[in-house]
């Protein structure tokens, strides 16, 4: 599972901007997710509504939708600008959502799209009542202050997403990595063989911006079902943990990272995790 990693160096940004930044993001996909929810057929893990990462462009990138023109929607977390991608990755429009109401960019989205001869109108997803709230829900705008805290959360999908590439390219049964719109985290399941208590095993490894288990970004590994006998816990690298309360996954936060402008912890506690959980489920 080790790999070159082109790693980006995080620096230290307060809890509070980190928040703020999360959650502006956490609702500006919501456009992104949106058109491949409406305009795309429904796939049985729902993941019409998912995102990927762009490496080259550093941004959140929506399904192809299969118009007389196909597009993408895309977002620019540094910049929160909104956009609409040709084949070629190529914007054919832009929103900044600075000072824009969520409202304003979806009414925006769908006039752009009218005229690419899309008759449906996207409108935001639904989501139990655990989505995060925000004045943005209530009609605030869009507000680009937190640049340098944007800037990180650019840099960490980034991170990750190579980090999740490589092992995906390396590991039978590995789905694709995707972002999901709901908690706004970046992952991969990787299916086991067998099952435990009736249900089917498998074991995901991802990124969370940050939730309420913890308020920072974090690494986490999750094996399923949740094992009922937790200990002992298998060790881990990297400063890495095992939460099991609520849930059970090894993690490991942002701000634990030992050596923060390097891989090598990440993939090591990703490596010792995985391997951990895979004997939980044995």
């Amino acid at each position: 599972m080790m790999q070159n990693i082109t790693w980006k160096t995080i620096g230290e940004h307060s809890p509070s901007d980190l928040t703020e930044a999360r959650l502006q993001l956490h609702y500006a996909v919501q456009l992104v997710a949106a058109a491949g929810e409406t305009l795309t057929p429904a796939q049985p893990d729902a993941s019409q509504a998912s995102l990927s990462w762009d490496l080259d462009q550093s941004a959140f990138v929506g399904a192809l939708i299969p118009a007389q023109t196909p597009f993408r929607i895309a977002l620019h977390p540094s910049t929160l600008t909104v956009m609409i991608w040709d084949l070629q990755g190529v914007a054919i429009a832009a929103l900044d959502l600075d000072q824009q109401t969520l409202a304003a960019g979806f009414d925006w989205l769908n006039r752009e799209l009218a005229q690419l001869g899309v008759t449906q109108t996207l409108v935001p997803l639904t989501y139990p009542p655990d989505f995060p709230d925000h004045a943005i829900a209530q009609g605030a705008n869009f507000d680009l202050s937190q640049t340098a805290a944007l800037q990180a959360f650019a840099d960490y999908y980034s991170n990750t997403a190579q980090l999740l590439t490589a092992i995906v390219s390396t590991t039978p049964n590995a789905s694709p990595v995707r972002i999901w719109p709901h908690h706004f985290d970046m992952a991969t399941l990787v299916s086991l063989p067998g099952t435990q208590n009736g249900e089917p095993k498998s074991v995901g490894l991802g990124f969370s911006p940050g939730d309420s288990s913890y308020n920072e970004p974090y690494w986490y590994v999750t094996p399923w079902p949740y094992p009922v006998d937790k200990s002992p816990l298998p060790p881990l690298s990297g400063n890495g943990f095992w939460h099991t309360q609520s849930w059970v996954g090894a993690v490991l936060r942002g701000s634990q990272l030992a050596v923060p402008d390097r891989a090598a912890p990440v993939q090591a506690f990703l490596t010792t995790a995985f391997q951990g959980a895979q004997v939980l489920l044995s």
